[in-house]
């Protein structure tokens, strides 16, 4: 585990201490100890053998040593898997969404005992919201506005995420017979913060026959950890001819092809598919 991951992992810890009312002290030296290690040179994983080197960090005492010693057997911290017990995984994803911070989150659960998404949107859109201390019709709407927005981008890839996902895609890609060289493009190629879709130019005599086209698509279907489905017939004009730009959709997997000449445009990977790493 990295340095970004036990960071997030303590954040996670002090964000579910605030909620259920833990001394602020506690939730601070979580959130101390997460910025330490966010800013530490040398991975943690490193210096677990040696608590005196962690111990000189400031933000790291005895008690959060214990935690990372435990992490690192374990694969857990105890208050944070406590926590999730009580008030379950889907509190964490609440926190996600703009407006929604411990102290918010706390008075919803505290009234509704509601822990996820959907029942917070469901209180919201039936003016349950507004009933709480200093909450008010304004807040309401501002909740339901930020919730449609975190589902809007909730799809999308980081970029890190999405280069690693791409340089795989690519390699799968060139596999195929007839395919002689597969680019990035779109917002990956523009370096973006992040991607909803990955687009590919792909470019070979594999993309000018129909019969080559379709066998880039059923190997393009067969890329690692992507949800299989059975393939739907190919889109046809009405005049009997494939459409130039055609969109095949697999379990809500998009691909289109759009040819041009010896080049087919590919945009795949739909990040709701299973098919990433890590969402924001």
């Amino acid at each position: 585990m990295d340095n970004k991951a036990i960071a997030g992992l303590l954040y996670e810890t002090a964000d579910l201490l605030e909620i259920d009312g833990q001394d602020s002290f506690r939730v601070r030296s979580y959130r101390n100890a997460a910025a330490a290690i966010e800013a530490l040179p040398q991975q943690v994983a490193e210096l677990i053998q040696e608590p005196k080197k962690l111990l000189e960090i400031q933000g790291i005492g005895k008690g959060m040593l214990a935690n990372l010693q435990m992490l690192f057997k374990d694969g857990s911290i105890e208050a944070h898997s406590e926590l999730l017990k009580k008030y379950r995984p889907s509190m964490l994803e609440l926190l996600k969404v703009q407006g929604l911070g411990p102290k918010t989150i706390a008075l919803i659960w505290s009234a509704y005992q509601v822990s996820d998404l959907e029942g917070v949107e469901k209180l919201a859109r039936e003016g349950k919201i507004r009933e709480l201390p200093r909450m008010g019709e304004k807040h309401e709407l501002k909740l339901l506005k930020a919730i449609e927005d975190y589902r809007r981008i909730a799809g999308r890839f980081l970029l890190d995420t999405a280069e690693e996902l791409a340089e795989q895609l690519v390699e799968h890609l060139l596999a195929t017979p007839g395919i002689e060289k597969v680019t990035p493009a779109g917002s990956l190629r523009r370096g973006r913060e992040t991607v909803g879709d990955l687009d590919i130019l792909v470019t070979g005599k594999g993309c000018i026959e129909a019969k080559s086209r379709q066998t880039l698509i059923e190997h393009l279907l067969r890329f690692p950890g992507r949800k299989q489905s059975q393939l739907p017939p190919p889109q046809r004009h009405a005049g009997g001819r494939a459409p130039a730009a055609a969109r095949i959709l697999r379990s809500g997997h998009a691909i289109f092809h759009r040819l041009q000449g010896t080049q087919c445009g590919l945009a795949a990977a739909r990040a709701q598919d299973g098919l990433h790493a890590q969402r924001i």
